[in-house]
């Protein structure tokens, strides 16, 4: 415990601004995933030298170390804190450059910021350790969907259909992905198969259920299982 503690302890990072204060501002190269790919000064590549060695005395290897930082960065996150999370995320992957959980944290946060296309391509180096993990091919798909929406390349789309249909075939219960292979398939006019994965997921989890892609799947086409009604959309909302 001592030793997590010094770890923690050596490396504590003071930002603490929210993904909406940091819209808003120029972010700092070690608050930005993979320090924002940009050449170290002598001094920065001394100091990661010194943090690499001294995880090195008080870790078994780097990979525990990694996952340490991981941890630690998923909770400030979940705390709001974004940046300082960011920076844990970089420290997890100065650490061990083939932790996938390094890029799809830097996707997700990504994502979070707006900015879709480097999302897809931090989640496409998380996919290429992990090909087959079924949440991470839906957040994935996710991005590759929203990027659908403001450019309207079908490519994007199938990219989208493609990784959540690998999703689904490797966890049937991921309901994230099958409301995501409802909104693909609203995009494709098929609007039934839309209210077949639409009632798939929810019957799993309604937590993520937009429900203004509710309104718009009903104005194509009123649900078949009669779930989603009006009365059902107005109890939902108040």
């Amino acid at each position: 415990m001592k030793r997590l503690l010094l770890a923690a302890a050596a490396f504590l990072c003071a930002t603490t601004l929210s993904l909406a204060q940091e819209q808003t501002a120029e972010l700092s190269p070690k608050v930005l995933p993979m320090f924002g790919g940009k050449q170290k000064t002598e001094a920065e590549q001394k100091q990661d030298e010194k943090f690499l060695t001294s995880c090195d005395k008080n870790f078994t290897d780097r990979q525990e170390a990694s996952k340490f930082f991981m941890e630690r960065g998923w909770e400030y996150l979940n705390e709001g804190q974004a940046d300082t999370a960011v920076y844990r995320f970089n420290l997890a992957w100065l650490l061990n450059p083939d932790n996938k959980d390094t890029y799809w944290a830097f996707g997700l946060v990504t994502s979070a910021r707006g900015d879709q296309e480097h999302a897809i391509e931090m989640y496409e180096k998380a996919l290429a350790l992990a090909p087959k993990n079924s949440l991470l091919l839906s957040d994935a798909a996710s991005s590759y969907l929203a990027v659908y929406k403001e450019k309207k390349k079908k490519k994007n789309l199938k990219k989208a259909a493609s990784y959540l249909s690998t999703a689904t075939a490797s966890d049937p219960t991921n309901a994230f992905a099958l409301y995501n292979l409802s909104v693909v398939k609203f995009h494709e006019k098929k609007y039934s198969e839309a209210w077949d994965y639409l009632h798939k997921s929810r019957n799993l989890n309604m937590t993520q259920i937009d429900y203004s892609y509710i309104m718009e799947l009903v104005d194509k086409m009123p649900d078949p299982q009669g779930f989603f009604n009006a009365t059902n959309q107005d109890s939902a909302s108040n």
